[in-house]
């Protein structure tokens, strides 16, 4: 009779607190299409960027803080576990930073908080159905830690207390919003399980490509797992960035920090029903204008719409200077300058345009072709393209010059190597013709 009652002691203390010793987790996020979540985001940068002033390399001290908060709706999810497609809604989407000695505050505007977010082979896609972002907003809505990942940084497996993985490359490769993973060394760490929130870290360094520039990253991250819910529910990131000297970029060495907070929601907010989705394409994929920038001068004379293969990189009060670079290759560049007006229903003369072009400085032009191209809205455009020798160095050149019906008038010059001339195709005058003037 003793011994039954100890063998049903042991069998009652096992059944107990057996599961306590060695217990699995099954670390997989439950993440499926139409599932609602809530999240809140916060970002500080510190670190300095790598430039030259007078010829001089100098470093300019950089500080940054960022807050977002934002519903999003899970539309399809792929084979790592990861959100492929999911359609946001900011509350909040700001920033303040300071380069130097001067500031800068960004805010979402009220008509493009509706955002769609899309993974693609070459990093995650954001846009606003509702129209183009600026490059600034897009940096808010695309910049901030891509929750898209999050499911995928998961071993989407049971695992003891102690147990590792290697976190997979297209999960890393978002993560440090990378365009490309060149090399990843991430690897994960079951730390505890605790009134039924499992802790995890993820460490280690990566290699990658973005904007063109290599950059070096070391991750040091903690996040925590409801293991009921399925859901991983808080995640603090820190990554220390080395990045070289981009096409359009400066070099870089900063640590960033991400404190995120993730809430699912039993129901459906207003800011996603099926009305504020109607804009939203079925598969994702953007359509018209849906993925371009738009620029506006602070002027107010112009404002264009343009493909995010160029870049801003330089303005001035008359000029404005784009980079076109494309899978991390400067292909050209794109100077517009403001022009003297013309009276209403006239332009400056094709003779006089090439008088002024004919004395710019260091430019030494060869035989080339010129004429009216097409445009539209009552404009009038003219083309002058040419090869020869700016400072010495062998180039492709061409001179538009763009005209409206009220005597508005910008000349957009397009410099490139001459082995990168053929890639430029129609994009110059593509974005020529962008450019709108006041209408009255």
């Amino acid at each position: 009779m003793v011994s039954i009652y100890r063998s049903l002691f042991a069998l009652i203390a096992f059944t107990i607190a057996g599961p306590a010793f060695g217990q699995g987790v099954d670390l997989a996020d439950s993440i499926k299409p139409g599932d609602h979540c809530k999240y809140e985001i916060a970002l500080t940068v510190e670190g300095k960027l790598k430039v030259e002033r007078d010829g001089k390399p100098a470093a300019l001290p950089l500080s940054a803080k960022a807050s977002h908060s934002f519903v999003e709706r899970a539309e399809a999810v792929d084979s790592g576990g990861g959100v492929s497609f999911a359609v946001r809604h900011y509350s909040t989407a700001a920033s303040e930073s300071q380069v130097g000695g001067e500031r800068a505050k960004r805010e979402l505007a009220a008509d493009r908080r509706l955002v769609v977010a899309l993974r693609t082979g070459d990093g995650s896609l954001h846009y606003s159905p509702n129209g183009p972002l600026y490059r600034e907003e897009l940096e808010l809505v695309a910049e901030h830690f891509d929750t898209l990942c999050l499911a995928a940084l998961l071993p989407g497996k049971t695992l003891n207390v102690g147990d590792s993985w290697t976190v997979s490359a297209d999960a890393v490769q978002h993560a440090c919003l990378f365009e490309g993973l060149i090399k990843s060394e991430l690897v994960g760490k079951f730390m505890e399980v605790k009134d039924g929130i499992a802790t995890f870290t993820i460490a280690g360094t990566a290699e990658g490509i973005e904007s063109g520039a290599q950059a070096r990253v070391s991750v040091a991250a903690t996040g925590t797992f409801d293991v009921a819910a399925k859901r991983l529910v808080g995640l603090t990131w820190e990554q220390t960035d080395f990045r070289s000297q981009g096409p359009a970029t400066p070099a870089a060495e900063v640590k960033a920090t991400v404190v995120l907070k993730r809430t699912t929601l039993a129901e459906e907010p207003k800011e996603l029903n099926a009305e504020a989705r109607l804009k939203v394409p079925a598969d994702g994929k953007p359509t018209g204008v849906m993925a371009s920038l738009r620029y506006a001068d602070v002027a107010g004379r112009f404002q264009f719409a343009y493909p995010r293969d160029w870049h801003v990189v330089g303005r001035t009060k008359d000029h404005l200077v784009l980079r076109l670079v494309e899978k991390g290759e400067f292909t050209a560049q794109a100077t517009l300058t403001t022009w003297k007006k013309a009276d209403p229903g006239t332009h400056t003369s094709p003779e006089d345009f090439k008088k002024v072009l004919a004395m710019l400085p260091g430019w030494e032009p060869e035989a080339g072709e010129e004429g009216p191209v097409p445009s539209d809205g009552g404009r009038w455009a003219y083309r002058v393209a040419t090869r020869g020798k700016q400072d010495g160095v062998p180039v492709a050149q061409t001179f538009f010059l763009l005209a409206g019906p009220n005597g508005d008038q910008i000349a957009v010059t397009v410099l490139a190597a001459i082995e990168k001339a053929a890639k430029i195709g129609t994009r110059d005058l593509e974005l020529v013709n962008a450019i709108e003037f006041p209408k009255k």
